[in-house]
């Protein structure tokens, strides 16, 4: 399991919200009745050349459909998709995601009830 020292001695610009807004919309789309069932909790690594210098860096997002959403983009408001999401391919085609892991809400539970962490269980 990665600790937190880990990805900070990674040089990562990850500040750790994505990770817990993918958490908080995989547990209200478990059990709920308006609960999106077909959304997917993704852990994987970005990067773009005008981020961290161009290095790869882990993240967490939340594909609903075509659109993607994460932290930066839905709650803090960065980019023109601003509380819409991106579309999938544009945002696969700006940040290059690689070794990502794709889960469904009740995947994320039970992962967590394994493990008593939200952090991306499989990142390497």
């Amino acid at each position: 399991m990665i600790k937190l020292k880990q990805l900070l001695l990674e040089a990562s610009i990850a500040c750790g919200e994505c990770l817990s807004y993918a958490w908080k919309m995989s547990m209200y789309n478990q059990s709920n009745k308006t609960a999106n069932r077909k959304m997917k909790i993704v852990y994987g690594s970005v990067q773009n050349k005008w981020l961290a210098e161009g290095r790869r860096y882990k993240h967490a997002w939340v594909e609903d459909g075509n659109l993607v959403k994460d932290w930066q983009t839905m709650v803090l408001g960065m980019s023109k998709w601003a509380k819409k999401g991106w579309p999938r391919k544009m945002f696969y085609d700006f940040y290059h995601p690689k070794d990502m892991k794709k889960y469904t809400p009740a995947e994320a539970a039970e992962k967590f009830r394994q493990t008593k962490s939200m952090m991306g269980w499989d990142w390497k």
